[in-house]
């Protein structure tokens, strides 16, 4: 009787499980025809109720995986039906037809009318489902429909119109190879006003010391013996060696180099530069007189008694006079660094005239081809010479400039009269000075002016 029992309970147990699972499968399949989407986010796995049938995994455009069981006599429209119906219920701005599958596994695109087998869909497999793009449909454009309308036809179309800036005639624009020049020029008139304004100022004194030192380290640089005896070991002049030191500031590699490069040219004998001409120092030398019967000095005998000691007491702190030094000092070292332009050179040689008369013609000059052609045929107009001077006082530009109350402003500055004295001694240094927050804004005003002013004197000349 007990076994009997024992077996009609395990079979009972057994039909009730069974039951369970059928339930739980038509429950499943129920679920995905009525469009029912219980959890984006979760796979349905499938039922082991066949052994062709597998399961593979449907990606939205948003993200949402659908796990669809499928046999391999599916087609790939059916399985992309139950994943829009899932996905967007009964949606009609997302019809099926503008959607399709794309095996991500497999980078293949799938045809609709095909089996589960045609399209080789394995298990697990990631099916894409994403939206079709509209063809888009070129025109058949001849070659005069894709042309614009020719000179008549705008003219026809537009004759009525009214006139409406009309071009005018530019005028030709100039060589700009002299705009460094000039812009010295206009540094050294700032610099020559500033000193004017600042001589009684308070700190008139302080600048004469530092633009004292400064004119010390030019003219009395200090060279190391053994640099002076190396260069002239490998045969260079010893007065070309010092000449080489001064210039590059006792720099040995700089100086090594100036030398090489001067190598083949004909030594020149330096020159004691007079003063400006028309300015001359007295005998105190407490600054620049206008006198023409005082006996002008050189800058290398101006600087010795300004390095005397036993004056140092008796000499007035003249800042218009070391300006003026410093200035001549300059002019000095431009004229020793001077290069003949090699196209300028190789011209006039072409001329006839000869090559020593050539290099003294561009060196007073400034390596202008017109006025050296000039000079050379006979002319000595100072006009023509390259005296590293300040503006002309007549001229235009430099009543613009110096009437400008910015530019004004800035000659009561000690520290934009030491940024123009920097500029001039060495043109690298304004990619410093622009830099600053307080030089930065009279630079670019005084480049304002002088464009400005240059082109308004084109204008005039060519109305």
């Amino acid at each position: 009787m007990i076994p009997w029992m024992r077996d009609q309970i395990a079979e009972a147990w057994h039909n009730r499980k069974s039951s369970r699972t059928a339930d739980r499968r038509s429950l499943a399949l129920s679920s995905i025809s009525a469009g029912n989407p219980a959890s984006n986010d979760t796979m349905l796995m499938p039922l082991p109720t066949s052994p062709e049938s597998f399961s593979v995994n449907v990606i939205s455009i948003e993200g949402n995986i659908l796990g669809v069981t499928v046999k391999p006599d599916f087609t790939v429209e059916n399985i992309k039906k139950i994943a829009m119906i899932h996905f967007y219920g009964q949606d009609t701005t997302k019809p099926i037809s503008r959607y399709r599958l794309v095996n991500s596994s497999k980078f293949k695109q799938l045809v609709d009318e095909h089996y589960v087998d045609d399209e080789d869909i394995t298990e697990y497999d990631e099916l894409l489902l994403v939206e079709i793009r509209p063809t888009i449909v070129q025109e058949n454009l001849s070659d005069e429909a894709l042309q614009g309308p020719n000179l008549e036809a705008i003219d026809r179309a537009t004759c009525n119109l009214p006139s409406r800036n009309i071009s005018k005639r530019m005028p030709p624009t100039e060589c700009t190879a002299n705009f460094p020049n000039e812009i010295r020029k206009i540094l050294i008139t700032l610099v020559q006003a500033s000193a004017k304004i600042l001589l009684y100022s308070a700190d008139a004194g302080k600048l004469y010391d530092i633009i004292k030192e400064k004119l010390e380290a030019r003219c009395k640089p200090i060279n190391d013996p053994k640099v002076v005896k190396t260069l002239v070991e490998m045969g260079y002049p010893h007065k070309k060696v010092l000449k080489a030191l001064r210039l590059r500031k006792s720099n040995m590699t700089e100086a090594l180099e100036w030398l090489i490069e001067q190598d083949d040219s004909d030594e020149e004998e330096d020159e004691e530069m007079d003063l400006p001409m028309g300015t001359t120092v007295d005998a105190s030398g407490a600054g620049p007189s206008t006198s023409m019967n005082t006996k002008k000095k050189s800058l290398k005998e101006a600087c010795i008694e300004l390095f005397e000691e036993e004056n140092q007491d008796q000499t007035e702190k003249n800042l218009v006079y070391i300006v003026d030094l410093l200035l001549e000092s300059f002019r000095q070292y431009k004229r020793m660094e001077f290069k003949p332009n090699k196209r300028v050179y190789q011209s006039l040689v072409e001329m006839g005239f000869k090559e020593k008369d050539i290099i003294g013609a561009l060196k007073i000059t400034g390596n202008d081809q017109s006025n050296a052609c000039e000079w050379l045929l006979g002319g000595r107009r100072r006009s023509l010479q390259d005296l590293d001077e300040g503006m002309e006082i007549d001229g235009p530009i430099y009543k613009a400039i110096m009437n400008n109350p910015h530019i004004q402003l800035s000659l009561t500055n000690p520290k934009m009269l030491l940024a123009y004295i920097s500029m001039i001694e060495s043109p690298t240094s304004t990619n410093v000075w622009i830099n600053d927050p307080e030089v930065s804004p009279v630079l670019s005003q005084i480049s304002r002016t002088y464009h400005a002013e240059k082109h308004a004197i084109h204008m005039n000349r060519y109305a």
